[in-house]
């Protein structure tokens, strides 16, 4: 086995040795401001917020692609390790305690949920395209629902056919008490590429069940209607995954404008009673 570290792993490797040492950095600073009789809290608050501030920043990069401020990929990956910065300086700030007054707990309750949402972004976008790239050929979002209108056309023109070529109701009963609502349910909300969501498996069984009662024909028709129940259960699994890859942004990005808000609050507030810096 090649031991040899690739670019990404090199890449990655990197900027978590940046991160380790900008949090030890920033532990050790913590603990010489609080020897010293220093506001450690209103430094830890002002670095906060201003992480927070160049967080935010990158959605706007995303919508500037134009403008020469370096590669979205080298964004992401400053957004990606400033965000794990920002969760250590969170617990410096807070001194790794829950805060006692209400607006507190609100702050710091709207911060985990930004950060929370920002893990599972990193955790969807890593993971969610390799595995969709197990599900065939990546389809856009506004093209799902006229691919699935296709696959039911499909299913039903094959079952059509077998009635009228075979002379059995033996596929035209399976699509009746099974094939027709799983052609028309809805994807769960998670995705399934393993084959084994009950319903995709339950279909397919009991296709297979029949199989002893097929003719030449019939059979020729059943594995015709398997490719298209797999083609249904990748659709699905497209859908869901580009779903979820759309719709954490709506929790992400509102909570980060109110973080900056309630922050911004929250640092007028601890200047004007605390006599500043």
């Amino acid at each position: 086995m090649d031991k040899t570290l690739t670019r990404f792993e090199r890449r990655r490797l990197g900027w978590t040795l940046v991160c380790a040492a900008a949090a030890l950095a920033l532990a050790l600073a913590a603990a010489v401001l609080r020897t010293a009789l220093r506001p450690s809290a209103l430094y830890s608050g002002v670095l906060l917020y201003a992480l927070v501030v160049g967080l935010a920043l990158f959605n706007g990069r995303k919508k500037l692609p134009f403008l020469p401020l370096a590669k979205a990929s080298t964004w992401l990956q400053i957004h990606i390790y400033a965000g794990w910065v920002a969760v250590i300086v969170f617990l410096l700030h807070t001194g790794f305690r829950w805060p006692q007054g209400p607006f507190g707990r609100l702050l710091a309750a709207v911060f985990l949920l930004v950060a929370a949402s920002g893990v599972l972004g990193l955790i969807l976008t890593r993971w969610l395209p390799q595995l969709l790239a197990r599900s065939g050929e990546p389809l856009t979002y506004e093209r799902i629902p006229e691919i699935r209108t296709e696959i039911r056309t499909r299913i039903e023109e094959l079952v059509t056919l077998a009635d009228r070529e075979t002379e059995s109701s033996t596929l035209g009963d399976f699509y009746l008490k099974h094939l027709m609502a799983y052609v028309a349910a809805q994807p769960a909300f998670w995705p399934s590429f393993d084959g084994q969501d009950g319903p995709y498996r339950r279909t397919v069984e009991e296709l297979a069940s029949l199989e002893r009662y097929f003719n030449a024909r019939e059979r020729e028709l059943a594995a015709s209607l398997r490719e298209w129940i797999e083609a249904k259960r990748n659709l699905d699994n497209q859908l869901v995954a580009q779903r979820l890859l759309k719709y954490w942004l709506f929790v992400h990005i509102p909570a980060s404008a109110a973080l900056l808000l309630l922050g911004l609050a929250h640092g007028v507030i601890a200047l004007r009673y605390s006599g500043g810096f």
